[in-house]
């Protein structure tokens, strides 16, 4: 199982969709009403594990418009998804090294 597909298991009430965005600033998104959770098929796949982290994050917010970058809710709502996507990064990195020592 890929750490991308551990990130999956983590919202089983969330689908998950690839889709194709040529800009190089779009990375994800969540759609709070149909469940789903997009991103984007041409970044590499630590920035596609951190976007999925990134948008865990959020799934649990109220849903809002984020779409301002200078509001101070905006601001809160995505340091609080960045926080969240960095302890889960180590945490499943973690657990991975942990099972690689305990496998030798």
């Amino acid at each position: 199982m890929t750490d991308l597909e551990h990130v999956l298991d983590l919202l089983p009430n969330y689908a998950f969709y690839f889709i194709d965005v040529s800009s190089p600033n779009f990375h994800g998104c969540i759609d709070y009403d149909s469940k789903a959770i997009y991103l984007n098929e041409n970044d590499n796949d630590y920035v596609q594990l951190m976007t999925a982290l990134h948008e865990y994050g959020h799934a649990d917010d109220i849903p809002a418009d984020y779409s301002n970058k200078k509001r101070y809710k905006t601001l809160l709502a995505e340091k609080q998804a960045n926080m969240t996507a960095t302890r889960l990064m180590n945490d499943l990195f973690q657990q991975t090294n942990n099972s690689l020592e305990n496998s030798i």
